[in-house]
């Protein structure tokens, strides 16, 4: 990649709560990013937007534009150009980030498809 950032995702479907943030902070992440469309509720309150902020402060970042209308795949990201280009400033000088959703299989998520484009997009600087 051409600015070196790792990309990692994480969902919390399924896990324990403490579970999921121990999973998490051993990540390391310099930004938290979330996928979703609509981060504000959660089958369980420690899943939200709010909480996230509570938790994670300004390493925590919603980009919407990548959240996926449908839940399904392929996705169809709410404005993929808009937030790509969220995401590319964000790996500028970035070491790692994590893309957070709800699905905990990241292959049958949207957070691969948006992970596989940023690559994309960041190799095309090399």
């Amino acid at each position: 990649m051409a600015i070196g950032t790792t990309l990692l995702t994480i969902g919390y479907g399924g896990k324990k709560p403490a579970d999921f943030f121990s999973e998490i902070e051993e990540m390391a992440p310099d930004y938290i990013v979330d996928v979703r469309e609509y981060p504000h509720r959660a089958y369980l309150g420690c899943y939200t937007r709010a909480h996230f902020i509570k938790r994670f402060d300004n390493q925590y970042v919603w980009i919407k534009d990548l959240g996926n209308r449908t839940r399904t795949l392929p996705p169809q990201l709410v404005n993929e150009e808009a937030g790509m280009i969220q995401l590319e400033k964000l790996c500028e000088g970035t070491n790692r980030i994590v893309l957070l959703c709800a699905e905990k299989d990241e292959e049958r998520c949207h957070r691969s498809y948006v992970k596989e484009r940023i690559v994309e997009i960041l190799k095309s600087h090399d």
